[in-house]
């Protein structure tokens, strides 16, 4: 028997035990802030579970007819997870979404293009969901994929590089990972080098179909860069541990006794006061040039950024203008960050 034979029988079904079909759809599956979204309204469920069967028989037939694999089932499985979405069923929609996604990492390969789409709507899911770790991953799987599909100093690699860069700034911002403050600073010291990679500033040469990059995005990623190295800046001030401001004596005095033989071979103790270096003093010091090292690279990376915003608002009116002046606004919001992390800079360095 075919499938639409069987699909008006299905629908048949489902008018005759809506409750039914509702509750056996995704038990516990969705979340009780999900749940208060269903409709009460009995015609508005039995048109969901019309529409769910539907997309169910639909799913099914193509499954007997292509196979499980089949990559034509990704417009149906596309539809089921937007649906499932419209009503609050994450749980459900990331399901489809990732089945969608195998298939078409199945049959196109872990690379391509078409998957990006698919992730998109998943990590959208997975976020809404309050799924952060999960959509982490994902985040870092399309940044992933479109470094491998696009050239660095490109636009598309520019494009894939700032939403990545927003997506961890707003993880460490919330703490959405419940991660130390050590572990999200190591995921912000990586993103000076991608938006680097992006303004085709590394040693790998590119091709000249990597230089269509518009300059509101050369300013974005300018923008981006600049704002992780005051982050960075910023967290190196702030987790000083509380022993390095405290002075430390290079020298100590130290009461020491020594066996002493005199002439007649007899063994007496000499003791008396001397002065030495403090081991705890070198250690001190070490840490602490490794803080000023810290600060001083970010401080000296924020200031170029600046000056390169700078320059590109000089030579670009238009970027001006754009936006209600957007881009100088940020330019001054950067330059307060900088004069205040210099300050604190200079008062914790007064203090050691």
């Amino acid at each position: 028997m075919s499938w639409k034979t069987l699909l008006p029988l299905l629908l048949v079904g489902c008018l005759q035990a809506p409750a039914a079909l509702w509750a056996a759809d995704a038990p516990g599956a969705v979340s009780d802030t999900a749940a208060q979204t269903l409709p009460e309204d009995d015609s508005s469920a039995l048109e969901i579970s019309q529409q769910l069967a539907s997309y169910q028989a639909s799913l099914e037939a193509m499954e007997s007819e292509f196979g499980p694999y089949d990559v034509r089932l990704n417009e149906v499985l596309m539809d089921t997870g937007r649906y499932y979405m419209s009503l609050g069923q994450f749980d459900s929609a990331s399901a489809s979404f990732e089945r969608a996604l195998s298939i078409t990492r199945i049959n196109e390969g872990l690379y391509s293009e078409s998957q990006l789409a698919i992730l998109e709507s998943l990590i959208g899911t997975l976020k809404a969901a309050g799924e952060w770790v999960q959509a982490d991953d994902r985040e870092h799987l399309a940044l992933h994929i479109q470094t491998r599909l696009y050239e660095p100093g490109s636009q598309a690699y520019a494009e894939a590089v700032l939403a990545f860069g927003d997506w961890k700034i707003q993880a460490v911002r919330g703490n959405l990972l419940q991660r130390s403050g050590l572990a999200n600073m190591r995921d912000i010291e990586e993103l000076p080098l991608l938006y680097q990679k992006a303004l085709g500033e590394t040693d790998t040469p590119t091709s000249a179909q990597a230089t269509d990059m518009r300059q509101q995005t050369r300013f974005d990623l300018l923008y981006g860069k600049a704002y992780a190295q005051a982050q960075l800046a910023d967290y190196a001030l702030r987790s000083v541990p509380l022993g390095l401001d405290r002075p430390v004596q290079r020298y100590i005095s130290e009461y020491v006794c020594r066996d002493v033989v005199n002439a007649q071979g007899q063994v007496s103790q000499s003791c008396g006061t001397v002065r030495r270096e403090n081991p705890l003093y070198r250690e001190i010091e070490m840490q602490r040039q490794l803080y000023r090292d810290r600060i001083q690279i970010a401080v000296s990376d924020l200031q170029r950024a600046i000056v390169d915003m700078e320059g590109m608002l000089a030579s670009d009116a238009e970027l001006q203008a754009r936006n209600n002046g957007a881009a100088p606004a940020r330019v001054e919001e950067l330059k307060a960050i900088y004069t205040n992390i210099n300050r604190e800079y200079r008062r914790s360095a007064m203090r050691w």
